[in-house]
């Protein structure tokens, strides 16, 4: 497998393994799957959370972001080591720029100090 050479927040060099990829959906079908593998290699399994598969070149991720419009997070703890986790953005996604005080508390979205009537910037 493909390692990358990132820097630390204290500047130093590392070298890490290509992270696994979660592709959170209940929603994804056969077709889109094999669009997926015929454009990437990469081959989706059923997992815990939806979907997961292991590249084993960079070009396989690149390739995946190029295929369909997807929300990361990226996650290296104690709970998800060197794990991509992705969304499927859909047409919406990309044009929010803000949402209410009601959709973040809708959607478990910590709003700390903010009041009713402010916005939380996505």
């Amino acid at each position: 497998m493909e390692t990358i050479s990132l820097f630390n927040g204290n500047g130093q060099r590392y070298k890490q393994g290509l992270p696994k990829l979660f592709y959170i959906t209940d929603n994804i079908n056969d077709v889109a799957l094999e669009h997926i593998r015929k454009n990437t290699g990469l081959k989706f399994k059923k997992g815990l959370w939806g979907y997961e598969a292991q590249p084993t070149t960079s070009k396989q991720i690149v390739k995946l972001l190029l295929t369909y419009d997807f929300k990361t997070e990226y996650h290296d703890n104690i709970d998800n080591k060197n794990t991509l986790f992705l969304r499927g953005l859909f047409n919406v996604g990309f044009k929010v720029r803000s949402i209410c005080f009601d959709c973040c508390k809708h959607n478990g979205i910590y709003t700390g100090g903010l009041k009713k009537k402010d916005r939380l910037m996505c």
